[in-house]
């Protein structure tokens, strides 16, 4: 019997959740050169899916609701990571005009700061939402599926800017209450 092909997940996906995921005092001891090479695409579309995420709230298949954080907090980041991943492969499988318009409108809001066009919104909502209803949730409750690819995040710059768990989970704790302080 043939052992099932992994699939690889995309470093420029994992770097972009590692920044969203570090403490801002670890991230002011980064070399400025990871900022420089930092993918505008991968980060625009995985910002997109973190607000999704955030508006549209975790799905219930995920079980990351009633977990303890140090469950919920690197499995909705595995989930993240993911999504980003099968939106990415579900734009670049659009039809070439439509990709292309795609990749360069991002490149014009980025370099002009223009505004968002509404058309686009509509492409990656829809690539989004396609790509949430392909995620397994049940490989996602898997604790060894969900430890490798959050040490993957952790470890994306290197083992040597790899923050550890309580780092990650002390400044969540601290965003979490930052919120409640302002409701």
């Amino acid at each position: 019997m043939r052992k099932k092909k992994q699939t690889a997940i995309d470093k420029r996906v994992l770097k972009a959740e590692y920044l969203r995921i570090i403490p801002e005092q670890r991230a002011m001891l980064l070399p400025e050169e990871i900022f420089e090479s930092f993918d505008i695409h991968v980060g625009f579309i995985h910002q997109g899916v973190v607000s999704h995420v955030e508006t549209i709230g975790t799905p219930e298949e995920l079980g990351a609701h009633d977990a303890e954080k140090e469950i919920a907090i690197p499995r909705l980041s595995c989930f993240v990571v993911l999504v980003t991943q099968v939106t990415l492969h579900r734009i670049n499988r659009l039809p070439t005009l439509f990709r292309k318009a795609v990749w360069e409108t991002i490149d014009s809001i980025i370099d002009d700061e223009a505004e968002i066009p509404e058309v686009l919104l509509v492409v990656i909502n829809d690539c989004l939402e396609r790509a949430i209803m392909e995620i397994n949730y049940k490989q996602l409750k898997d604790q060894h599926i969900v430890n490798r690819l959050w040490n993957s995040i952790k470890s994306a710059y290197g083992e040597r800017y790899a923050p550890n768990d309580s780092e990650v989970f002390d400044n969540f704790y601290e965003s979490e209450e930052d919120d409640d302080e302002e409701e």
